[in-house]
Parts: structure tokens; C-alpha cells; sequence
């Protein structure tokens, strides 16, 4: 299956965290699949011990020359200081993926029922929420290099809101902080997110695009279809993407 396109899957999970396949099955399948990047990508926690022995297992396959293997991590964002859920070292890591699997708060992670309960009551607004979210992304992005914006607003559908009602003004703001920081974003296939209308600011900076599946199984790794359609849109093709790795 050569010639595949987008010809690479940048956020893949393997039994390091969440994935069911084992890290060497994802990039024999990537292989399999012609693809001709992989970033492997697996969650940590700021307890998290297992890095070295996940960045050595990357490693094993820097030197294959049919793909072109990365290390990833994804840690989630807990303050709108943009902390980050992860270890002071991490060595070993080339990409850092920036993921709002909560809603950032003053002191930590707040979970996605508690804001909808602060939005039914009124305790808390639209804009608020949506504001706090991109001032979080900006800090955490402008903080930490090797940045990928991890499915961007995946967490607004959680709370009762919608990515289209996010401002523009705002994802601006946004891509502005992600160019100066050489940061990129991804569009990813499994919560279908963020939407062209989000991702075009930051191809008009120059901003990586990325396709990803966050696949977290063999079935689902370099499948697309949402990034597909949005890579044409963008007009992203093999080779308007400028890798810098």
C-alpha cells in the first residue's frame, strides 16, 4: 500500500498507556501501510517512570530507513498557567503533545461535568470557559518546545459547547503564540478535530500541520477520513507539508 496519503500517522498509542498494540506492532503495521512517518505517542502522568525505557524502544527504530520514527508524549493540560500533567525529565521525548482532556483551572484539572453544572447554573459563561481554554493552550505552547497542539477544542463537545462558536479573534491569538514558539497542531481522526476553519490561521503562519488517527489500536492506525477531507480543504498536500523534525 505505498504512495498512501497523508503519508504519515503522528499520534499512535502502543501498551505503554492506553494502546492495545505493542509499540514494534504499530511500526511494522505503519510500515506495512507505506507510510513514511510515525510519531509513537503515549500518555504520561507527572509520577510517570517509564519514559527512558518507552524513548529506548523508539530509539530502536531511528536507524529504519522506510520510516522515519518519533517520540512522543502526551501530557494533559492542568492549570491556565498551562502546567503540564508530566515528568520534570523527559529526556528521550521529541514532541510533547499539549491535550485538553479537562478543563485547565486556578490550581488544577477540572472535570468536564463540573463545567457543564457551572454552565446550567450560571456560575460560569460561554466565553469564560472557551477564553480560559485558549489563554490555558497559549501558556502551555509558549512554555514547552517541541509543542503539538493535541486535538484542539476535542473537550468543548464534553462541556456543551461547540469549536464553531470559538472566536476567530482568538484562534488568532492562538496561532500567533504557536508560530513564535515553533509549536505545531494536529488534526486528528479520532475526535475529528479541530476543523479547517480553526486549523487555516495557523497554515496561513506556517504552523506544522500534523495528521493523526490518536489511533489506539492496529485497525485504526493511518486510517483516515476527517483529516483526509481536511487536508484537501487546507490544501495540504505530501508536499506542502515542511517537515521539521
Amino acid at each position: 500500500m505505498s504512495g498512501a496519503w497523508p503519508s504519515e500517522d503522528m499520534h499512535v498509542h502502543s501498551t505503554f498507556s492506553d494502546g492495545a498494540a505493542e509499540l514494534g506492532e504499530n511500526v511494522e503495521r505503519a510500515i506495512a501501510l507505506g507510510l513514511r512517518r510515525l510519531t509513537c505517542v503515549d500518555h504520561v502522568r507527572r509520577d510517570t517512570d517509564w519514559l527512558p525505557v518507552f524513548a529506548g524502544a523508539v530509539a530502536d527504530w531511528r536507524d529504519d530507513p522506510r520510516l522515519e520514527v518519533l517520540c512522543g508524549i502526551e501530557a494533559k493540560i492542568l492549570t491556565l498557567d498551562g502546567d503540564l500533567d508530566m515528568p520534570d525529565d523527559i529526556s528521550g521525548a521529541d514532541r510533547v503533545y499539549v491535550a485538553d482532556h479537562q478543563m485547565p483551572g486556578l490550581s488544577g484539572p477540572i472535570h468536564p461535568r463540573e463545567i457543564r453544572s457551572a454552565l446550567a447554573s450560571g456560575e460560569t459563561d460561554e466565553d469564560e470557559v472557551i477564553r480560559d481554554l485558549v489563554q490555558a493552550t497559549s501558556r502551555a505552547i509558549g512554555r514547552q518546545a517541541n509543542a503539538v497542539i493535541a486535538h484542539m477544542f476535542s473537550i468543548l463537545p464534553k462541556v456543551g459547547l461547540d469549536e464553531a462558536r470559538v472566536p476567530l479573534v482568538l484562534i488568532e491569538e492562538l496561532a500567533e503564540v504557536a508560530a513564535a514558539a515553533g509549536a505545531r497542531i494536529e488534526i486528528d481522526e479520532r475526535w475529528s478535530c479541530p476543523s479547517p476553519r480553526t486549523v487555516a490561521p495557523f497554515v496561513r503562519r506556517g504552523v506544522e500541520v500534523l495528521a493523526s488517527t490518536d489511533s489506539h489500536s492496529l485497525d485504526t492506525l493511518g486510517q483516515f477520513r476527517f483529516v483526509r477531507a481536511a487536508f484537501r480543504e487546507l490544501e495540504l498536500g505530501s508536499a506542502a507539508q515542511v517537515h521539521r523534525v
